[in-house]
Parts: structure tokens; C-alpha cells; sequence
């Protein structure tokens, strides 16, 4: 029997393959995948507004992108 879940932002329920699954690996998201994706695309668009927040996100991702240069995982060969 396939285990099913009610996602509590859609009110949908759905088959556990449309969960992500926690960190632990046991356990499910409380929403489902549709409504997680909308929420992190609202979050970010959200974000992108404030002019203070598009800089601090740029900084991240620069510094993400130093780090993984470091460690040689960009493709390039070192």
C-alpha cells in the first residue's frame, strides 16, 4: 500500500513521493512539493525587492562559488 499524506497549505492529499523528505531521511515534509516550490519562489521574489537583501544574496552566492573554485568542483581541471 503506498503511504499518503494531507499537505496542510493545499489541503490535498497525496502520494509520500510527492513530499520531500527531512534532513533525517525518515521523515516527510509537512508540504508537499508543489507548494514548497511556490513558497521558495514566492520567498525569493519576496527577497529581490529589498535592494539590502539582492546584495547580501549576491555575496553569498560569490562566496559559494570561491569556495567551491577552491576545492577544484567548477568542472575545470587543476
Amino acid at each position: 500500500m503506498t503511504a499518503v499524506k494531507r499537505c496542510p497549505r493545499c489541503g490535498l492529499v497525496k502520494a509520500a513521493e510527492a513530499f520531500y523528505r527531512r534532513r533525517g531521511g525518515r521523515r516527510l515534509s509537512p508540504y508537499c512539493l508543489s507548494c514548497t516550490r511556490a513558497a521558495s519562489r514566492a520567498a525569493l521574489r519576496r527577497r529581490r525587492q529589498d535592494p539590502a537583501a539582492v546584495e547580501d544574496l549576491r555575496a553569498v552566492d560569490r562566496a559559494r562559488q570561491r569556495r567551491r573554485r577552491a576545492l577544484g568542483q567548477d568542472g575545470e581541471d587543476r
